[in-house]
């Protein structure tokens, strides 16, 4: 299996050109934290670095690799038109089915589908309180009528993930927000709307799709700040269960899961291979509630990549962070003196304690994707 880092990938998706540009901050943070996937990696897998000249294919080890077998199968962390052609590029066998089921899981990937999985919940769940769905909107007219009946809101570019694409209002639709809203729906011919909540808890249930069926992974339990993604916790899954459950009885978590399963199976996994994240939340708005479905990744995500390294690497015993690490400058030094201060501590083959790089350390290194064990 051929893996690639793409954090990229929802912009790639926005634009939906195979020859799209992507920020230079976005392809700064494939190219440092690209090898953090070799520890997700079986031993005969390869990484491709599609922004790396010298080294565009690594080992399991983090090793060199020569040029694969164009046949072999490949894993991207999401598909779109861009990571088509970098792959195309390098010789592999992509034919035009390939054009056409990347085109097909980019609608799968449109956050209208919000919407359809929340009907589908209500349908099987009809007793219990759901969040107002979402509303795809289509001009800055409908965003002004939308922002007056609900005061708070945030708005959702239709292609866009880790928490960006967000715009917010508090009671009014300023110039500079109806231009932004503007702008999304030109590009993207849409923009969704929903209320602000008041969140106590991010989490996700992590699906894999194969062969047409759907089966659930594991959970996975994040943090984010207001520019998206900070950390996952490193526990089991029983553990989250848990945490969740303070709020949320185990036996509804358990009716959303096989729920989720079912509408996968229906609308999903017939036309996907590869991971599903369904972010969710805890939310406090008059009264505690799950919220089951804020977005669906049809990609790897940083909680399947935490929830399989804890599986992998982690002592049961220990408990901690994944996290990512961001400096424009200074970062290595930072890295290396945490390295010193708290060195990872093995206990039966695995990691037991401490702080731990998953990601090389150069002196231009910005982003480096990090754990922290106790």
């Amino acid at each position: 299996m051929i893996h690639v880092f793409n954090p990229e990938h929802d912009y790639a998706l926005a634009n939906n050109g195979p020859h799209f540009v992507p920020p230079e901050s976005a392809i700064r943070f494939a190219r440092d934290c690209a090898p953090f996937l070799c520890y997700l990696m079986d031993q005969d897998d390869l990484l491709f670095q599609p922004y790396d000249a010298e080294k565009p294919f690594l080992t399991a080890q983090g090793l060199p690799a020569d040029n694969p077998n164009p046949q072999d199968d490949v894993s991207p962390w999401g598909w779109d038109a861009l990571v088509l052609r970098q792959l195309r590029s390098k010789g592999f066998c992509l034919d035009d089915r390939w054009t056409d089921y990347v085109q097909h899981v980019r609608e799968l990937a449109h956050r209208r589908h919000t919407i359809h999985a929340l009907e589908h919940l209500q349908k099987a769940w009809p007793s219990r309180h759901l969040p107002e769905f979402p509303k795809e909107l289509t001009s800055a007219e409908d965003a002004e009528r939308y922002i007056q009946e609900h005061h708070d809101v945030i708005f959702k570019s239709p292609y866009s993930g880790n928490g960006r694409g967000h715009l917010y209002a508090h009671g009014e639709c300023s110039p500079t927000l109806t231009r932004q809203i503007t702008g999304v729906i030109r590009r993207q011919a849409s923009i969704m709307a929903e209320p602000m909540y008041h969140i106590l808890q991010d989490f996700a249930m992590e699906f894999v799709c194969q062969s047409g069926e759907a089966s659930f992974a594991g959970y996975s339990l994040f943090s984010t700040l207001h520019y998206g993604y900070a950390h996952n916790e490193l526990c089991s899954d029983a553990q989250i269960v848990d945490t969740l459950s303070q709020w949320i009885p185990k036996e509804t978590l358990e009716t959303v899961k096989e729920s989720l399963i079912t509408y996968l199976n229906q609308t999903i996994a017939p036309y996907y291979s590869g991971c599903v994240g369904i972010d969710m939340c805890v939310y406090d708005n008059d009264g505690i509630h799950l919220h089951p479905m804020i977005e669906i990744n049809l990609r790897m995500t940083m909680g399947m990549a935490a929830h399989r390294l804890y599986e992998r690497h982690i002592h049961p015993s220990a408990t901690g962070i994944m996290c990512l690490e961001y400096r424009p400058k200074g970062l290595s030094d930072y890295l290396q003196q945490q390295s010193e201060q708290e060195p990872l501590k093995w206990e039966d083959g695995l990691w037991r304690s401490g702080f731990h790089v998953l990601t090389p350390i150069h002196e231009e290194t910005q982003y480096a994707v990090c754990v922290q064990l106790s």
